[in-house]
């Protein structure tokens, strides 16, 4: 239940950066089913604010298994991300599959213009995390890791508790 709701919480921050006066939903791609987050947002379609354009998952058995069970057309599932976008146009793409494939992701969209979120971690190495942060202030999107502890309502709580200067000094934060 917290990934559908932390999956929510990234998909707004980049609706609100970027796309608060637009009235159509915001166009999504999908990069990869393999990483079992991507539930939330298969499951979001009905809430109106996305619309679900393309997928690359070349596992045609594990893109049918969601299809039946979400309801997407097969037709919208790429083997590959440029074929995806190529034919789609998506404003934002989610990366669920492996981190392996978070800076090709980044290196495809980024170009583009279009905004990018990849599951934690960010990169495989320090040498990906500083080519994906590159290309990301390069081409001026914005890039996203998807942290399920951003929205614990623990964690807001002592966000607020801290804002009020009613703890003290923060020294530590273990999440």
């Amino acid at each position: 239940m917290v990934h559908k709701y932390l999956f929510t919480f990234c998909l707004l921050v980049i609706i609100s950066i970027n796309i608060l006066s637009q009235k159509e939903p915001l166009k999504v791609g999908i990069a990869g089913l393999t990483h079992t987050h991507v539930h939330g947002i298969l499951g979001r379609e009905d809430h109106g604010d996305i619309q679900i354009v393309g997928i690359v998952e070349p596992n045609r058995n594990l893109a049918q298994r969601y299809s039946n069970e979400y309801g997407f057309q097969m037709s919208i599932v790429f083997n590959n991300i440029e074929e995806m976008i190529d034919k789609t146009h998506p404003e934002a793409v989610t990366a669920f599959g492996s981190i392996y494939q978070h800076l090709e992701v980044v290196e495809v969209c980024a170009p583009k213009g279009i905004h990018v979120m990849v599951e934690k971690p960010l990169a495989v190495s320090l040498e990906h995390a500083k080519k994906m942060e590159e290309l990301a202030k390069k081409h001026n999107i914005q890039l996203l890791t998807n942290y399920e502890t951003t929205l614990y309502p623990t964690n807001h709580k002592a966000n607020e508790l801290l804002k009020k200067d009613s703890v003290g000094t923060l020294r530590k934060v273990i999440i």
